[in-house]
This record gives structure tokens, sequence and C-alpha cells, in this order.
């Protein structure tokens, strides 16, 4: 910021009088403008503010009286301090007469310059902290219109992010809906040529194991996709929902899975929160897929549910031991794409519509966790 010199405006009808004030505040870091009447003074005040006016009092046309009423009756200068300087030995009423003008001090000529130069200084001194604290005001109106106008921007953003979101959620449901059928039958000819081909040709027979493994990948992402698209567009049908209850029926649901990978499986008791049945209980469903499917290299697969309360959110954890997970994995893990599960995705979505956030940690020694989070609901 620019140092501001202070204008100090010195109003006198005497040439000889305007050279001895500013003579004697030479010295000073200001800038003295001189008048050389009332009107002279009253013209420069309408292109120029100052940090103060020494006016002299016994002036033609409009003497000092006159002028200092009038630079007081101006919305614009009514707050600039004036000093008067006068030769005239007058009584207290006169004086009076100039406190009521508007001025905040009285100095008899001839001046003693010491004096002069510290009153000078002093106001001087206020002008520039004025100044410097306008300046700040002014920068920092700045900076807020500059945060007004980068929120409104996120603002907008947020709501062609949201709405692109909606439309991409419908063209995913779409597509993946027009897949599956056509993909199911693809599968299910390649799966009828796998059973017929036995015994033929070997070559022919590997390819259509491959084939077989790589269309049943690609059905299983479709069908992920398009659990993940409903879940996006459905409305949430929220209302108590007992959590205990819903692990229960997933558990139910994946005993071939857990005994086929040959896992433990274990778990806190878990409160009721406010939700969507169907959405959270494909949370969980997830969530213990995605560990069944990272079986460590030696010893059991062991998965547990795990619950832990911060202020008014549940964090339900699901941890194992299975294969590590490095930080690209982690990375993706949420992601519909590079390499993303769609499953996963899934979780991340409804969590979000349901208030939460989704979180994920492995290291060596620890495990693989991967928790959410959700308002505390009905049973708190």
């Amino acid at each position: 910021m620019t140092e501001v010199r202070p204008p100090v405006l010195v109003v006198d009808d005497h040439d000889a009088n305007l050279v001895a004030v500013e003579a004697v505040l030479e010295g000073l870091d200001v800038e003295v403008i001189r008048a050389a009447s009332g009107e002279d003074a009253l013209r420069h005040l309408l292109a120029r503010d100052v940090a103060l006016i020494l006016l002299d009092v016994q002036m033609p046309t409009l003497d000092g009286f006159e002028t200092a009423r009038l630079v007081k009756s101006r919305p614009r200068t009514a707050n600039v301090p004036i000093i008067f300087l006068t030769a005239l030995d007058r009584d207290i009423e006169h004086e009076l007469e100039g406190y009521d003008a508007g001025a905040v001090d009285y100095l008899r000529k001839p001046l003693e310059p010491a004096v002069l130069r510290s009153k000078v200084a002093g106001f001087a001194a206020l002008y520039r902290q004025a100044k410097t604290i306008e300046a700040q005001r002014e920068a920092l109106a700045d900076r807020v219109a500059e945060r007004d106008r980068a929120q409104a921007a996120l603002h907008r953003q947020a709501i062609e992010l949201e709405r692109s979101n909606s439309e991409l959620e419908r063209i995913a449901l779409v597509a993946s809906q027009e897949l599956l059928e056509p993909l199911q039958v693809i599968t299910g000819l390649v799966e009828l040529a796998v059973s017929r081909g036995r015994g033929g040709d070997a070559t022919t027979d590997e390819l259509l194991e491959r084939a077989s493994t790589g269309l049943a990948a690609l059905g299983s992402r479709v069908t992920g996709l398009l659990e993940y698209a409903r879940a996006s567009s459905d409305a949430a049908s929220l209302a108590p929902v007992d959590l205990d209850e819903v692990l229960a029926g997933v558990r139910a649901g994946l005993e071939p899975e857990v005994a086929a990978a040959e896992a433990q499986l274990s778990a806190d008791p878990l409160p009721t929160v406010q939700g969507d049945r169907w959405q959270l209980s494909r949370v969980f469903a997830h969530l213990l897929l995605h560990a069944l499917s990272r079986p460590p290299a030696t010893g059991d697969l062991v998965i547990h549910v795990g619950l832990a309360r911060e202020h008014d959110a549940w964090t339900i954890s699901v941890r194992d031991n299975g294969r590590v997970l490095g930080p690209e994995e982690l990375g993706s893990l949420f992601s519909l794409v590079a390499g993303g599960d769609p499953g996963l995705a899934l979780v991340r979505r409804v969590v979000q519509r349901h208030g939460g956030e989704v979180d994920a940690r492995s290291s060596a020694g620890a495990g693989t966790t991967v928790s959410f989070s959700l308002p505390c609901g009905a049973d708190t």
C-alpha cells in the first residue's frame, strides 16, 4: 500500500502568512495546500480531501468563522478538523464563537512553530491511520466480494454437476437395462456351447471357457452398474432400520460365499438408524463380498463388522485380514472408473445419500478396514 502524505489546507488572505506556515511545516511529511481566501478554500475542498484546515479568522468577504460553518455544513467535509489562526486578542466569547463554528483548536499569532508542528503532526497521523483503515476495509470488501463470487461459481458448478450426475445415472440405468438382456442370452449360448463342446478340440474348449468367464465378469459389472443406477435414481424410503436385522439377512444370503472362502465372520451389536432398508442391505452385501474376495496368503479369512460412535454419527466398519490393498487400489476403490468396483461405488452413493461418508484403510499387519458413517437413529 502506498504511503499516504496527508494534505494540509492553509487559508490566509496574506501571502506572507501562507509562506511562513509552509516554512514551519516543511520538515513534516505533509502536503501543504495554499488558499488565499475562504472562497478559494471551498473550491479546493470540492476537489479533494484534506487532513486538516489551518484557517485564518480575519479575512475579507468570507471570514474564518463563515468559512468554517460552510465547511461543516457539507457532508463530505463535515468531519475535517479546523484549527483557527488569529492575530486578534479578544475575549472568551470570541473563542467560543470559533468553537461553535467547528474549530478543534485556536492558535494565536505570532505562531509558536513547535506547537503548530506538534498539532499538525498529530492530525496527520490520525489521517494516515484513517486512510489505512479505509484501505484495509476496501481490501476486505474486495476479498469478501471475491469469496462470494467464488462461492456463487462453486454453487453453480455444484448444480451443474448434480444435473450432469443425474443425467449420467439415467443413462447408466437405461444402458445397463438394455445391455443386460442380450448379455444374458449370449452367456447362455456360450455356456451351452461349453457343455456340448467337452471332449472336442482342446483349443476350442479353452476359448469357450475363457469366453464364459469373461462374460460372467462382464455380466457382474453390468448388473452392478444397473444396481448402482437404480440406487442413485430411486428415492430413498427412510424409516427406522435395525442394522442387526439387515446384517443377519445379508449373512444368510451370503452363506455359500462365506463357506467357499472358509471365512470367520463376526459382528458387534448394531444400532437402529433412519434409512432405506434395501439400500443399506446392499451396502453390507457389497462390503462383505469385497472382503470375501481377498483371502489372506496364509490362514483363515477373518471378517469383523465393528461399531463406533463419534458425536452424532455411527461408524460401521468391515475389517478383514485379507490381501492388503495398495495406494492405487484404495484411491479407486469407490469409483465406477479406473478399475473400481460398481458395488463399492454403490456403497459410497448410498451412504452419501443417507448423510454419511465412506473411508478405506489398508496396511500390512492391520489388514483392510472399509468404514461408513450414518447419522444416529431412533435408538439413541
